[in-house]
């Protein structure tokens, strides 16, 4: 089954208590069951996510809800319900944090321990300061009381379903920047020679690896040049390309040579941006200024 939001219903829960998260977004179905766990960024300030356990409509149809996120080892994160109770429809939240490769469960939640900005009945399920045992990727699910969570995501009691609407703040994780490998000007025998006052394009070749499959970024996000932050995107292949013949297709972009601002002494080139699924990235590359010719 599939949802869709009122545009005035997520505004509102996303600025209740005029709390301001560095991402909220909107719960997108299908994210159950856990193996298809919604994936969000979480890292930088927290993601707050609205979300409703079935629908709104009255009718009660059987749902919980999967959200996958990464972290690295010793964060301290808090997963919070707020407007669960006393929102659209109210509804009773359990909440549970899985990890490792067969999803067990690592900490669970049915009633807080007290009630925080956000909330107005502890029904609202809230995990404390919960340290992140290793780098990689969590799971956090809602349900409904009692319908309780197991170890591999399953819940017991599964026809005691009942829907409302909620928000989820993930908060406390930090950023992982995965480093992958670049080619500046691909076919290029030694450095890559730039030369500052040109008007044209530097292509940069994203290359793909066992840990990183270049034709999932997300393009919109990436800048190049001297400290990595320029905004000089012009467009990235539509197609990927091998560009270092090990058979995995890489991603080509072109860069606006005059915003990517580089200047003499500079020796390398940045590449930063994201996935689709919100991990960010960056590479580095060599390159050479060449010396600008003199006005006459």
């Amino acid at each position: 089954m599939r949802r869709y939001f009122h545009a005035g219903l997520v505004s509102g829960l996303l600025l209740a208590g005029n709390i301001a998260y560095a991402a909220q977004i909107d719960e997108s179905e299908i994210n159950h069951p856990i193996g298809f766990a919604q994936r969000v960024d979480a890292a930088s300030g927290g993601v707050a996510i609205a979300g409703v356990l079935g629908n709104l409509t009255g009718t009660e149809v059987d749902d919980t809800d999967y959200f996958v996120f990464h972290g690295m080892e010793g964060d301290v994160v808090t997963l919070d319900i707020d407007g669960g109770w006393g929102g659209v429809r109210s509804v009773d939240t359990v909440i549970a944090i899985f990890g490792g490769s067969n999803n067990a469960m690592l900490r669970m939640n049915d009633d807080a321990a007290s009630i925080d900005e956000g909330s107005i009945s502890r029904a609202d399920a809230r995990i404390d300061n919960f340290r992140l045992p290793a780098s990689g990727y969590y799971i956090v699910s809602v349900s409904n009381y009692p319908r309780y969570f197991m170890n591999g995501g399953d819940v017991t009691n599964p026809s005691r379903y009942k829907n409302g609407d909620y928000k989820l703040v993930v908060s406390g994780v930090t950023s992982q920047v995965q480093q992958i490998n670049i080619e500046i000007k691909p076919g290029n025998n030694g450095l890559a020679p730039i030369n500052p006052r040109s008007n044209g394009k530097i292509p940069v070749a994203l290359l793909s690896s066992a840990g990183f499959d270049a034709m999932n970024v997300d393009t919109r996000s990436v800048t190049f040049g001297p400290t990595g932050a320029e905004q000089s995107l012009s467009h990235c292949g539509r197609n990927g390309e091998d560009v270092n013949g090990d058979g995995r297709l890489d991603l080509v972009c072109h860069f606006e040579n005059q915003k990517a601002g580089f200047a003499k002494g500079d020796l390398e080139g940045i590449v930063q941006g994201r996935m689709k699924y919100g991990t960010r990235f960056e590479g580095r590359g060599l390159l050479k200024v060449v010396p600008e010719k003199r006005d006459f």
